[in-house]
């Protein structure tokens, strides 16, 4: 998993899309209710629809619902526990993250 920040968009998608997974932060929730409380929140972005869904669930997301599905920006949204396990996950070697 790489990072990507806020105005790193297009290389995150390009990434995901290379075959990467990426954690593309961001502020811009739109008043989403569910991040309200939240003011960075972040996509993770990936292809691999079984392996997002996987690295999703060892984060720990409870209601994992992939947005976008079948587009380059194909993603599951983070904050909270979730979003600060993925922010470790990134200073991680790849090797290791077993993705």
């Amino acid at each position: 998993m790489k990072r990507f920040e806020m105005m790193e968009l297009r290389a995150a998608v390009a990434y995901s899309v290379a075959g990467g997974q990426a954690l593309h932060l961001h502020t811009l929730n739109m008043g989403h209710p569910l991040f309200r409380r939240y003011p960075v929140i972040a996509h993770l972005l990936d292809q691999d629809m079984a392996r997002l869904q996987g690295t999703a669930l060892k984060l720990g997301v409870k209601v994992i619902k992939v947005e976008k599905i079948g587009t380059p920006e194909q993603h599951v949204d983070l904050c909270g526990a979730p979003f600060d396990r993925a922010k470790t996950m990134c200073n991680a070697p790849e090797l290791e993250l077993g993705v």
